[in-house]
């Protein structure tokens, strides 16, 4: 009998397992992104009440996935959308000049400079908060064969923000054209075109109201599943605990019968020795 009860038990806490598994089931919504990128994705879902929570994708690579909670996995992907994440994949300076490179031409040289230029001047307009998505395009003069740059620096610039509950802009046309022209050489601020493109959001959710349940904070919209999943665990433990009471009270009467039918077999040895010692005399 002690098998069958190792296996009942493992078989009920399995069981307890499982339940608790799918009442706390979440899921990944976006993989392979930089860390600051996860902070950022998590800092908005979080305003939108959501509990998201970041877990290392790639160890080697240094990016992270963002996990969410499965039933809030279509409410996630919609935010996402409306704030325009992830991020595009852009490269800066770090990601084409901080690896040794084979020789390349001077022509490619350059496009590799504007690549990472523009890359970091996005990086720095999307940091500023309300800001959600910039695009950078800047076109340097070329030299002529004597040195001399034909033509002159310019650049256009796209931003997307989110207004402010004024509905202003996170930045002014002045001060993204300033931006632009002191990291660009040669390049005035009257040569760089902006474009602000205002874009609507959701709007923020109220964040998650923690209450007490015993011992544990939880967020009030998860009351109802803690309970449901304590609820759940007490059951099977009770279930549990009668079952092993039964199996007891099961195994006491199988001693018994076991001890009463020893106890007859000793006893029809002894009257069958009885009888032979009588028939032999």
């Amino acid at each position: 009998m002690r098998p069958v009860l190792r296996s009942t038990v493992w078989t009920a806490l399995i069981g307890i397992g499982l339940s608790v598994f799918a009442f706390g089931c979440k899921t990944a919504v976006v993989h392979q992104v930089p860390e600051d990128e996860a902070n950022r994705i998590i800092a908005i879902l979080q305003e939108q009440g959501i509990m998201a929570t970041k877990q290392v994708d790639d160890p080697e690579k240094g990016t992270w996935r963002i996990v969410v909670p499965r039933r809030d996995a279509v409410k996630v992907w919609g935010i996402l959308q409306e704030y325009r994440l992830p991020s595009p994949p852009r490269r800066r300076f770090r990601d084409i000049f901080g690896k040794s490179k084979l020789v390349v031409t001077p022509l490619e040289e350059r496009a590799l400079f504007l690549e990472a230029l523009q890359g970091e001047l996005e990086h720095t307009l999307e940091s500023v908060t309300g800001v959600v998505m910039a695009q950078v395009h800047i076109v340097l003069p070329e030299e002529d064969i004597t040195g001399e740059k034909r033509g002159e620096a310019k650049a256009s610039v796209v931003i997307e923000y989110r207004p402010d509950p004024s509905g202003q802009a996170p930045l002014r046309e002045t001060d993204v054209q300033q931006i632009v022209a002191n990291a660009v050489e040669g390049l005035v601020p009257d040569r760089v075109s902006v474009v602000m493109k205002p874009i609507r959001i959701a709007p923020v959710q109220p964040a998650y109201d923690f209450v007490a349940f015993g011992p544990v904070v939880i967020a009030r919209a998860s009351l109802t599943t803690m309970k449901w999943v304590v609820t759940i665990i007490l059951v099977a433990f009770i279930a549990l605990g009668l079952f092993l009471l039964w199996q007891g009270r099961l195994m006491g009467e199988l001693r018994d019968e076991l001890v009463a039918a020893q106890r007859q077999l000793r006893a029809m040895q002894r009257s069958a020795k009885s009888s032979g010692a009588s028939t032999g005399s």
